[in-house]
C-alpha cells in the first residue's frame, strides 16, 4: 500500500471527481446496504474514512474505520475531530488493522460490514481465506457484509488506451492474477480472485446467500447508458454481498 501513503494525491483527486463513474460506483453499493440507522459498522480499508462519514449521515449508532495506511488514517482521523466538517467523533473511530488479522475481535460483534475495495489487495487465495474468516468472525449471526470489489469476470485485455481520460483510472497487467491499478503516477498492486475463490473465502467463513449485482447508473441517470456503455459491458468492478449464517 505504499502509494497510499507516499502519493495519495492522485487517488483522492481522482476518488473525489465528478466523474459518472462515481455513480457506478456508489448507487448500487448503497441500495444494497439498506438502512444503517442504530446499526454497528466495520468498515474495512476504510481510506480517508469516506464511507464512514455517509455511514454516519445515515445514522449508525457505532462506525470502526480499518485501514493499513497511516496516511489514510490521519487523514480520516483529521476529517473526524471534533468542530471539522463533517465530524462524527461519538460514532466513528478509526484503528490500523490488516483485514487479514487473524486476531482482532470487536466486541461485540457489528451488524454491518462494508468495504469500498478490498478483496483484490489479497495478494494469495490463502490472504483471501483469512479476510473471510476476519469477516466472519466480527459480524452477528444474520448480519451483512457488502463489498465493492474487482470484477472475477473483468477481461483487463479489452480496456479502451483512453480509459484513464474516460473514468479516471486505468489498470496495468503484471502477471495474471496479479495487476496494478494506476491513477497517473499512483500505483498499487491488485490481484483478480475468482468467484469461485471469493464464495468458498466467505463460505468458510459462515457467510452464505452470496449474491454478486451488476452496476447501474441510478434512474434518474439512465440517459448515461449510451455513452458508459463500453464500460457496462466490461466492468472492471461489481458489488458482492453475502450474510452470516444464524
Amino acid at each position: 500500500m505504499a502509494d497510499y501513503d507516499r502519493n495519495p494525491s492522485p487517488y483522492l483527486q481522482q476518488a473525489f471527481s465528478d466523474n459518472p463513474y462515481r455513480l457506478l460506483e456508489w448507487t448500487v453499493f448503497m441500495e444494497e446496504l439498506g438502512s444503517v440507522a442504530d446499526k454497528r459498522v466495520l468498515d474495512l480499508a476504510c481510506g480517508d474514512g469516506r464511507l464512514t462519514r455517509i455511514l454516519a449521515h445515515g445514522r449508525a449508532r457505532n462506525v470502526l474505520g480499518l485501514d493499513v495506511s497511516t496516511e489514510m488514517l490521519e487523514r480520516a482521523t483529521q476529517q473526524n475531530a471534533s468542530g471539522q466538517q463533517e465530524s462524527f467523533p461519538d460514532v466513528i473511530s478509526y484503528d490500523r488493522m490488516s483485514a487479514a488479522d487473524e486476531a482482532f475481535t470487536w466486541k461485540p460483534p457489528a451488524d454491518l460490514i462494508t468495504a469500498m475495495y478490498l478483496f483484490h489487495y489479497a495478494s494469495s487465495t490463502d490472504e483471501l481465506n483469512r479476510m473471510g474468516r476476519f469477516i466472519g468472525r466480527n459480524l452477528l449471526p444474520g448480519g451483512r457484509f457488502v463489498t465493492y470489489t474487482i470484477n472475477p469476470d473483468y477481461d483487463f485485455t479489452n480496456a479502451p488506451e483512453d480509459m484513464e481520460d474516460r473514468i479516471g483510472f486505468r489498470y496495468g497487467v503484471v502477471d495474471p492474477p496479479a495487476y496494478t491499478l494506476q491513477i497517473k503516477d499512483f500505483e498499487v498492486p491488485i490481484w483478480q480472485w475468482s468467484r469461485q475463490e471469493h464464495e468458498k473465502a466467505l463460505e468458510g467463513a459462515g457467510l452464505k446467500n452470496i449474491k454478486w449485482h451488476s452496476l447501474a447508473f441510478p434512474k434518474e441517470h439512465q440517459n448515461l447508458n449510451r455513452d458508459w456503455q463500453w464500460y457496462l459491458d466490461n466492468p472492471s468492478c461489481i458489488v458482492l454481498s453475502a450474510e452470516k449464517v444464524g
